[in-house]
């Protein structure tokens, strides 16, 4: 409670010295009939025999102009405690504790906050600025995919020993090459795209670039004709293959929720990005993703 001061010295009998019922409500009254408690010019407005020991008197008390008396027992003077409410308020906190219960009541529902809880999820990093470069879609089906990308079951992994002995078959699905490779229909070169992206950031031609640097790099892209060229030690996060079907489930019933009796089939994309960075100062990632259109799933 805000503001609240002590008077120690007893209540004066005379009216001049009585408290202003306005600005004071007190606590804990013990309003009897012991003579030196409250002297008689006073006991008159506790009539109705409505103050009784540990009574607190509200807006519907008669005691002392709806004050609020607290007798201090381990004195054997009145002594009151007068505690001071906010000035802006005209309401006592029982009034406010009753308010608050009498918002929770709905519809004869009465609403009980029980329990609050939190759950911290990972931090999701922004790539406004990156380079991202949409593949055009490959299609794919749902055992192909698997056999390429979970090999193993549950977990994602690129398998070189099984796509090495069905070369000829799964190469054009992990290929970066542009016979293979386009976006809008026009024929993807990685190495082009890079290069184009570093000078785009740093602002200058590419005849800038020392030669040994343009070398290195030029060495490096070439050297990358599928995925199987990349570091798979290197993969920063992956679902599990029961977390693609539950979320490709869970999309289906929303489908079936908005179509209502329409019914309309889902074709799910599943994505590989590859990100390409230097430590070039100012050069942002270059996104490659692979949009593997699974059509019998």
């Amino acid at each position: 409670m805000k503001n609240f001061s002590t008077i120690n010295n007893s209540v004066s009998s005379s009216s001049n010295n009585s408290v202003n019922s306005s600005n004071y409500s007190f606590m804990n009254s013990i309003c009897s009939n012991n003579s030196n408690s409250i002297n008689s010019s006073n006991s008159s407005n506790c009539s109705n025999s409505s103050c009784h020991n540990n009574d607190i008197y509200s807006n519907n008390s008669s005691c002392h102009n709806n004050d609020i008396y607290s007798n201090n027992s381990s004195s054997s003077s009145s002594n009151y405690i007068i505690l001071k409410t906010d000035s802006n308020s005209n309401t006592t906190n029982t009034t406010n504790t009753r308010s608050h219960i009498k918002n929770h009541i709905i519809n004869n529902n009465i609403i009980i906050d029980v329990a609050v809880l939190c759950q911290e999820y990972t931090q999701i990093d922004k790539m406004c600025e990156d380079h991202i470069i949409n593949l055009d879609d490959i299609t794919i089906s749902k055992d192909l995919f698997r056999s390429i990308f979970y090999p193993h079951g549950e977990n994602f992994g690129i398998d070189k020993n099984f796509i090495h002995h069905n070369n000829k078959e799964i190469f054009p699905y992990i290929s970066f090459l542009p016979q293979y490779r386009t976006v809008n229909d026009q024929k993807f070169y990685l190495l082009e795209k890079i290069i184009s992206n570093i000078e785009n950031d740093l602002n200058i031609s590419r005849n800038c670039f020392t030669v040994e640097s343009l070398v290195e790099l030029t060495n490096e892209i070439i050297s990358i004709n599928s995925l199987c060229d990349i570091n798979c030690c290197s993969v920063l996060a992956s679902l599990t293959w029961s977390n693609i079907l539950e979320i490709i489930n869970n999309y289906k019933f929303l489908e079936d929720d908005k179509l209502c009796n329409e019914k309309k089939e889902i074709i799910p994309i599943c994505v590989i990005s590859i990100i390409f960075k230097t430590p070039t100062a100012g050069v942002n990632n270059t996104i490659i993703r692979f949009n593997y259109k699974i059509i019998d799933i």
